[in-house]
């Protein structure tokens, strides 16, 4: 486990101390989470990443850390051939991710991005219709707690633009981009975004709403933000509609809602759905396993990595220029 300080951590734990693996070194450059994860798991605590890579080889590296360092570490396993699973974003820039892109396919690397809603409820429901997703309309809705979250997980640095990339957008709106790219089946050619960071005077922002407009015409709306009151039992809002065709998809309590049109007329039913995202995390450390047993693909590698902080950029250039629509080339 590579650069533990990151709020992510706690939530891979449960499903690394449950699978059959052992924890053969943990890199921690704070000092404030390695040691204690090394009692946990009865394994040695290195100050930095290479440090640990100079005494162990593992099979399998889980990698964390800060935005900015990401590229380092993952060239720096690229080049000694250590399959690893990385948190996204995976860097600030999408040429540098594009770059490890590049550098894994030549390696034929194993490398898997934790882009979550891939395992989700949600993108099953979205995908159990009877012919292909082919979206008309998105919207995507995921405001999250205030920054003083992240002071208080020890990752101030997520409040530093210069290291973090930036706010709400690169850190969770990257998980509504990806599924929004997924769903789609279309490029997306333009980018308009809005952001603000008046509330709590930040460098990054506070809230930000981004279009998204495809080749395809489809049209898709991402919202997201640091701005929900944190409360006990609640974290977030997250919410989404949706058209495929003959059918609209929506969110609500019970789970998502789906009404279809056909020859007898409107269709109703509510499916059950869990939207609390932390737990598809200890599904994801399964299939991280299983696929590197199995020698099969991840659901998420660095050239979906790269597409997605490539709209990420356009979305961020758009809101410092007034909004102004962002033409991507095809």
């Amino acid at each position: 486990m590579i650069d533990t300080a990151h709020w992510h951590v706690p939530l891979y734990l449960d499903a690394l101390g449950k699978a059959d693996v052992e924890i053969v070194g943990i890199s921690d450059p704070t000092g404030s989470t390695g040691p204690s994860l090394a009692r946990r798991f009865k394994t040695k605590s290195f100050s930095t990443c290479e440090e640990l890579l100079a005494v162990v080889r593992p099979d399998l590296a889980f990698v964390f850390g800060r935005h900015i360092d990401m590229p380092t570490t993952a060239n720096s396993l690229l080049d000694r051939e250590i399959p690893f699973a990385i948190e996204k974003p995976c860097g600030l820039r999408a040429a540098d991710v594009r770059q490890l892109a590049e550098k894994a396919a030549r390696k034929k690397a194993f490398v898997a991005i934790p882009f979550i809603f891939r395992l989700s409820d949600t993108m099953r429901v979205i995908q159990s219709g009877e012919t292909p997703v082919k979206l008309d309309h998105a919207s995507f809705r995921f405001i999250a707690g205030p920054p003083s979250r992240y002071q208080r997980a020890g990752t101030p640095w997520m409040l530093d633009r210069e290291i973090a990339g930036g706010g709400p957008l690169i850190n969770i709106g990257v998980h509504m981009v990806d599924l929004f790219r997924t769903l789609s089946g279309s490029e997306v050619v333009a980018v308009s975004a809005f952001a603000t960071s008046h509330i709590h005077n930040l460098q990054i922002e506070d809230f930000i709403a981004v279009t998204l407009q495809c080749a395809s015409g489809t049209v898709g709306t991402i919202e997201c933000g640091y701005t929900f009151p944190s409360i006990p039992n609640q974290q977030r809002e997250f919410t989404f509609s949706l058209r495929d065709g003959k059918r609209f998809l929506r969110s609500v309590e019970e789970g998502i809602e789906v009404i279809r049109s056909g020859p007898n007329g409107i269709q109703h039913e509510v499916v059950p759905a869990e939207f609390e995202t932390d737990l598809y995390y200890s599904n994801f450390v399964g299939h991280v396993l299983e696929a590197l047993q199995e020698g099969s693909a991840t659901i998420a590698d660095f050239q979906d990595a790269a597409g997605v902080l490539e709209l990420v950029e356009a979305a961020y250039s758009s809101a410092a220029d007034g909004g102004r629509t962002i033409h991507l080339p095809r």
